[in-house]
């Protein structure tokens, strides 16, 4: 505060966080409720509050990976043709690949019959509800009894509170100009006008956009979606809760730089003994003297201008 004391927040206050990167998505936040799975509460002690916060990492659900999951899951449905329609790709996109690399990571397991050398050649069909379709079965949206769940079956409290999302998550909305806190269905609607567009019209309106990054633009937002709504269940209310952020005070933010604060302790886990800053009587005393300095010095200025005066006159 003004005076140097140190203000524990109220919990209203702390904001979750939502990161999404190459390989892996994470989700964290300080939930209203007890958090009944231990594997999914981390205790965390900051100015000296204590905090006992939800957080999981779901492996494979990052961007590049959940969109190679996709692509595997589109050919696996006709495996025996080396033609795959793929209805996040815009219309008009055609592109070939070898079955090697399709499945050439961990978080796809190449059918027993495909032979890597084999050619596939991968089509475009621009079709937003298909392409969403497509996204949405790559989640496990089913829970056991009396229990909560994000997706494939891991614990999850419903989301409370505001949320930053950063990383993957607000490059790929960012494109489409979608981080300035839309409501749900103008983003929705966005990403489908967006999604039915041909090849030849994307490449017109983003002429100098990398090829790689124009094709899976349609399925990097519509899994974006997909992975908020249906993996974490935010809702046309909690969605105005999700600030799409790069930076924070100025900072790029990220779980690499979380990670490395904590490591190192930068973040102090007790309140400070000792607070930088002056008490409210202080800055009123160093306020007067500052005063009574420039008075002095102002007179001290202004005596040899009167004595000069007076010499003149007198002359």
């Amino acid at each position: 505060s003004f005076t140097g004391e140190w203000i524990h927040p109220p919990a209203e206050d702390v904001v979750g966080a939502l990161d999404l990167g190459g390989a892996s998505a994470q989700i964290t936040f300080l939930p209203g409720t007890t958090i009944d799975d231990s594997s999914t509460k981390a205790l965390f002690r900051l100015y000296g509050t204590n905090y006992s916060i939800y957080t999981h990492s779901y492996l494979c659900y990052g961007q590049t990976q959940a969109l190679k999951m996709l692509l595997a899951s589109l050919h696996q449905v006709t495996t025996s043709s080396p033609q795959i329609q793929h209805p996040c790709y815009p219309k008009g996109f055609q592109e070939n690949m070898t079955t090697a690399e399709l499945y050439d990571s961990p978080c796809v397991r190449a059918p027993s019959t495909a032979s890597p050398a084999q050619v596939l050649t991968v089509t475009g069909t621009g079709d937003p509800a298909a392409c969403s379709s497509a996204i949405q079965k790559l989640f496990n949206s089913s829970c056991g009894a009396n229990r909560t769940c994000g997706f494939n079956g891991v614990y999850q409290p419903p989301v409370r509170g505001q949320f930053f999302a950063f990383s993957g998550l607000y490059h790929s909305l960012r494109f489409l100009n979608l981080t300035g806190g839309q409501p749900l269905p103008l983003v929705i609607a966005t990403i489908r006008e967006f999604c039915n567009r041909s090849w030849t019209e994307v490449q017109k309106e983003f002429p100098t956009t990398n090829r790689t990054h124009l094709r899976d633009a349609c399925a990097a937002i519509s899994y974006t979606l997909t992975l908020l709504l249906q993996g974490y269940k935010f809702n046309d209310t909690t969605w105005l809760n999700i600030h799409f952020v790069r930076q924070v005070a100025d900072v790029d933010v990220g779980w690499t730089l979380g990670y490395l604060l904590n490591l190192t302790n930068m973040i102090p886990s007790e309140t400070p003994q000792k607070v930088v800053g002056l008490q409210r009587s202080s800055w009123v005393a160093a306020t007067v003297l500052l005063a009574v300095m420039l008075i002095l010095i102002f007179c001290l200025l202004t005596v040899p201008c009167c004595e000069k005066n007076s010499s003149y006159e007198s002359l």
